[in-house]
């Protein structure tokens, strides 16, 4: 519930100062940038009544999210998603990608001079206990292990709580730096 009911105010925030700043120079762009946020927020408030939500829906909420900060980080942010047909209509805990897309950008991409970039891929894996859905976030950027012990915030301690709460032991989360300049976090589920 407590994640559930958060939505990032600096965000918001930023999300309207880019929209604002957009009306005067490109209407045509604002719009659409304000029907990509009216679009979050209708998200986040629907999932407040749901526990799991199509994969498909909570893509769509990433990529609303991803274009809005781009209006943001104009260059400094470039995205890919490689979401696996087969995945679409997996259910999955709502806003639990867009958390950790957010914090790839938070934590890597926005404190980088040169910005970075975030990767989404998901895919159908094989395993001795059945089929599972395998999402892949990379983010530009490197973390400390001491740092995310620390942490106060909702999205690493939370992913592994919802998971284990929705399907115990066969769901798995990982968060590592893959190489000194990328970070990587690994989510499965169970089909």
């Amino acid at each position: 519930k407590t994640l559930k009911s958060q939505l990032n105010p600096h965000f918001m925030f930023n999300a309207m100062n880019s929209i604002r700043a957009l009306i005067e120079e490109d209407p045509e762009s604002a719009k659409v940038a304000l029907t990509k946020l009216s679009n979050i927020l209708r998200y986040s408030l629907q999932m407040e009544r749901m526990e799991r939500v199509p994969l498909e829906d909570e893509i769509e909420t990433v990529k609303n999210y991803l274009d809005l900060e781009r209006i943001r980080f104009e260059d400094r942010l470039k995205y890919k998603l490689d979401v696996d047909r087969s995945t679409q209509k997996i259910e999955i805990p709502p806003m639990m990608i867009q958390t950790l897309v957010e914090n790839g950008i938070k934590h890597g991409v926005a404190k980088m001079t040169e910005g970075g970039e975030i990767k989404l891929k998901t895919k159908m894996m094989t395993t001795s206990n059945g089929p599972k859905l395998k999402i892949e976030i990379r983010n530009s950027g490197h973390f400390s292990e001491e740092q995310l012990k620390s942490s106060n915030g909702f999205g690493v301690s939370n992913t592994k709580h919802r998971l284990n709460l929705l399907f115990g032991d066969d769901a798995h989360f990982s968060i590592m730096n893959e190489n000194g300049d990328t970070v990587l976090a690994e989510i499965e589920i169970p089909v």
